[in-house]
């Protein structure tokens, strides 16, 4: 019996943590329904539009219940579509849509459609030496860190992340595979690092882009206006040089 009760109590205790946990998880339900950025406009249909008949009236509305201009009159498909402009300012926006029949005849308001418009973004790079020694000629001056930082004009929602590309020339001619010169950290966040581990010397120029990407698990719309995640470069480049191991001296004797 004792044994029964405390595994009872166990198992409550899990519930009871598992509940108290979910509140703070992301799930796909808290996501928005579509999310813009760049200069991309796009346009809110009602699937319903192909009830109507020719003169009724579908109603728009914002986030503040505000009606957005006129009524759309419907006189055939798409008549009833309402554009949404590519200058919507960074955040959330909600819309709702009535239908009012030839008799006057209001129905009752849509539940809201959600678009988030996502912020514009600049990467800058900077790195920790503008040169090193090759071949570990000198161990404390060897190896080189390249930052990339995003800076939004506001932070993300949940669901969406970076993704960074990485390119590099040396002695002015494209390199590949740039794993070959070392690696970047992988991350996602608004700072990602790549090391230059390379012992070949010559003068190596950095390059990055990055992009917005959505996360594992949001299944929300992305609409960008370059059709790759609104991608930005870096507002200056960065040059590694690494400089040759001097030659092995041999000595003589003057006399």
């Amino acid at each position: 019996m004792k044994r029964t009760i405390t595994c009872t109590a166990f198992a409550t205790l899990v519930l009871l943590l598992s509940l108290a946990f979910s509140g703070f998880a992301q799930t796909p339900s808290s996501y928005y329904d579509v999310y813009i950025c760049g200069d991309r406009s796009v346009k809110l249909h009602m699937p319903e539009e192909n009830t109507l008949a020719n003169g009724d009236k579908v109603h728009w509305f914002d986030e503040n219940d505000n009606a957005i201009g006129t009524p759309k009159i419907y006189n055939g498909p798409n008549s009833t579509d309402l554009d949404i402009p590519a200058n919507l300012t960074v955040g959330l926006h909600q819309y709702k849509t009535r239908i009012e029949n030839l008799g006057g005849c209001l129905g009752d308001p849509s539940l809201p459609y959600t678009i988030y418009k996502l912020p514009t973004k600049e990467l800058a790079l900077t790195e920790n030496r503008a040169a090193y020694c090759a071949e570990e000629s000198n161990p404390s001056i060897k190896d080189a860190t390249i930052t990339a930082t995003t800076t939004p004009l506001s932070p993300l929602p949940a669901g969406f992340e970076y993704a960074y590309t990485w390119t590099v020339t040396k002695n002015g001619t494209p390199y590949s595979p740039i794993s070959n010169i070392g690696s970047s950290d992988n991350s996602t966040t608004d700072v990602n690092k790549f090391t230059m581990t390379v012992k070949d010397a010559g003068t190596y120029v950095f390059s990055a882009s990055v992009k917005y990407v959505k996360t594992a698990g949001n299944g929300s719309i992305f609409v960008a206006a370059d059709n790759d995640g609104c991608s930005v470069s870096q507002t200056a480049t960065q040059t590694i040089t690494v400089t040759p191991k001097p030659a092995r001296p041999t000595i003589s004797v003057i006399y």
